[in-house]
């Protein structure tokens, strides 16, 4: 799962952001001086929180890897800010959840979608108002997923076939293995 697959998703079915959203470096770059107009949303990865292998003879972990989705509000509007702490805040709530809450990206191998962790206040001055939300998805890492032994591919399979009581050979055998 990328951040990527994330910000493309919110893109396309949180209209509410109008296409401001990006990822973890812009966030950076917006608390100095560089904000997308309100409102945004900046995409951070949280954490991959791994449980204990499952499997004796392998490797099987669940991960839960948790992502935050940094909202940026205008509160220039009301100087209390009770506007964007309210009303704002409520429906941007709503649009992140239609947008992530129970959805699996394609790349996660997940068997459930995202689930929502927590959320609150990050900061606020007069002019903009900053919220996090955070989503949960458990997936599935295998041995598959990491480093795998080179090998020879096999192209050839030769066996006999012997009379165990007796030992006379019954059979020869000499076959190529198809290769894909």
């Amino acid at each position: 799962m990328t951040l990527d697959e994330i910000i493309a998703q919110l893109k396309t079915y949180a209209p509410v952001f109008n296409g401001n959203v990006a990822g973890a470096a812009e966030w950076e770059l917006a608390g100095d001086q560089v904000w997308l107009p309100a409102p945004a949303a900046y995409v951070v990865q949280i954490e991959d929180e791994p449980g204990p292998n499952l499997d004796q003879t392998g490797l099987q972990q669940i991960v839960t890897q948790t992502i935050g989705i940094i909202v940026d509000l205008d509160n220039s509007i009301d100087r209390r800010g009770q506007a964007a702490s309210t009303d704002a805040v409520g429906q941007i709530r709503t649009a992140v959840f239609g947008a992530i809450l129970n959805w699996r990206p394609g790349s996660a191998n997940a068997a459930r979608g995202f689930a929502y962790a927590r959320g609150g206040y990050l900061r606020s001055n007069r002019a903009r108002l900053i919220w996090q939300f955070d989503f949960a998805i458990e997936t599935t890492i295998t041995e598959h997923d990491g480093f795998q032994v080179p090998f020879e591919p096999l192209v050839e399979v030769q066996g006999t076939i012997t009379n165990q009581p007796t030992g006379t050979t019954l059979s020869v055998f000499d076959a190529a293995v198809p290769q894909s």
